[in-house]
């Protein structure tokens, strides 16, 4: 995704669904970076969405599945970084 001349990349961590699962999600909403799986929650205690700018500052997020809100109020701090 790029953004008014920011590059945006994106790493999923799957801690909780099976491969099938959360490829079917990424699917869902049409997201094409790459996942890895965390299944001992070594990287992650629970699910987060975490954005990170590039100097590694903590610009939103949220914890917890996510929503349809949630994803949209997302997108939408990323148009305005």
């Amino acid at each position: 995704m790029k953004q008014q001349g920011t590059a945006y990349h994106f790493l999923g961590l799957n801690a909780a669904d099976t491969n099938a699962r959360a490829r079917a999600f990424l699917k869902q909403y049409g997201w094409t970076w790459p996942s890895i799986r965390d299944p001992q929650r070594t990287l992650a205690h629970r699910p987060a969405v975490l954005l990170i700018d590039a100097q590694g500052r903590y610009v939103a997020g949220f914890e917890g599945a996510g929503t349809p809100v949630l994803w949209n109020a997302l997108k939408r701090k990323l148009r305005t970084q």
